[in-house]
């Protein structure tokens, strides 16, 4: 007996193949999964937010402090985060990200407790220092746990919603090193990598400064300078909602180039018009911050979705990398602005214009590593059945 597919082989005439599989339907869990994730991120970026707003209540709380001093309730966040992410991304390939996000979310929140508890500025910054552990556990299993969730064309959308929250000869030569140095042949993910330190250098610089701005400079309330800073965040959240649109419409390079460019564009426009006594605030202070925030919520989706360019076992350790950058760019951004205005308490208008040519500098620089964000997709012939793509082959 001959089946069918046997005489059309018999007669030269290929067989039929079979329709192939439709995508599996994405499971309606994954909003789920990201609003957790989401809310994660949203504290420890949140942590960092509301420490620069009190920085001058703080101040004023230990008033035998110097700036400097002062400087480490904020930096004491930032550089043990930084230090810590990419072991803890590491861990949680390790053990699990379910088990990694839940130790990482009970240990922030005792910690906060502490924080808000601590009788002297040691105390203070002890506290801080356990926070950044407990968020350097969690911040890049919250990104791994979600992204895995998403189709690949959601994932920009899923991030961007997230959002609207390294010794090289030891790494080359050990046979397991904690950041493996092929990650970084994934030419995109080492453009977000620089990319992110870059911007985040920019970003933490900007919000203190605004912050000094607001309370030194123009002599408004913590409450006040809190209320003048909101346009920022919520530009962010409503443009990180589109960003899966715009990425599709625009693609990513052209996305993060442009949103590196509008963020350096927010301290140009301080440095033309920022100053007296904030009267003229809707004029001369409120369109940057609108600036910054489209140009954040457009950049930080497209460089952080990078991770998803990585093999699933590595979803944690890439996460861990690109969010130390984030810290690292925050803590260094902080310090470079206390070096650039002298240390003082309330710096003046030429002190901090100076400050916001170093954020138009770095975010500059970060659409510059947005332009070096390739996309294209080469594929061995043959490989993968001659269709799809590999996303480790972008280069």
């Amino acid at each position: 007996m001959t089946t069918p597919s046997s005489k059309a082989q018999g007669s030269g005439v290929p067989a039929a193949t079979p329709d192939p599989a439709p995508a599996p339907t994405p499971s309606r869990r994954r909003w789920l999964i990201l609003a957790v994730a989401s809310a994660a991120q949203f504290l420890a970026v949140l942590d960092m937010i509301a420490v620069n707003i009190a920085f001058p209540a703080i101040g004023a709380d230990f008033r035998s402090a110097s700036t400097a001093e002062l400087s480490w309730v904020l930096n004491a966040y930032t550089i043990v985060l930084a230090a810590l992410l990419v072991p803890a991304g590491r861990l949680a390939d390790a053990i699990g990200g379910r088990r990694s996000f839940l130790t990482g979310i009970a240990l922030f929140g005792l910690a906060s407790v502490a924080c808000g508890a601590a009788p002297g500025l040691g105390t203070l910054i002890a506290a801080r220092v356990v926070q950044g552990v407990a968020a350097a556990v969690l911040v890049p299993t919250s990104l791994s746990l979600a992204l895995p969730a998403f189709p690949p064309r959601e994932r920009a959308t899923a991030v961007g919603l997230i959002t609207g929250a390294l010794a090289v000869a030891h790494v080359r030569r050990h046979p397991d090193p904690v950041v493996d140095p092929a990650l970084f042949r994934t030419r995109a993910f080492t453009a977000a990598t620089l990319g992110l330190l870059s911007y985040f250098l920019a970003y933490a610089a900007s919000i203190l400064a605004a912050t000094l701005l607001f309370t030194g400079a123009w002599g408004w309330s913590s409450a006040r300078a809190g209320l003048a800073v909101t346009p920022w965040p919520l530009t962010v959240l409503v443009v990180s909602m589109l960003s899966g649109r715009i990425v599709r419409a625009l693609g990513e390079r052209t996305t993060a180039v442009v949103g590196g460019l509008c963020f350096a564009a927010g301290p140009v426009w301080w440095l033309l018009l920022a100053g007296g006594d904030g009267a003229h605030y809707a004029v001369e202070f409120m369109p940057g911050l609108v600036l910054t925030g489209i140009g954040a919520g457009l950049y930080q989706p497209v460089m952080f979705s990078a991770a998803g360019l990585l093999p699933a076992r590595q979803l944690s350790l890439g996460s861990g990398v690109l969010m130390m950058s984030r810290q690292g760019g925050s803590a260094l951004g902080v310090a470079a602005l206390v070096v650039i205005t002298g240390g003082a308490a309330r710096p003046g208008l030429d002190a901090l214009r100076a400050g916001w040519v170093f954020t138009a500098v770095t975010a500059a620089l970060a659409a510059v590593a947005g332009a070096a964000l390739r996309t294209g997709v080469r594929v061995d012939p043959g490989e993968s059945g001659g269709s799809g793509t590999d996303p480790l082959r972008h280069h």
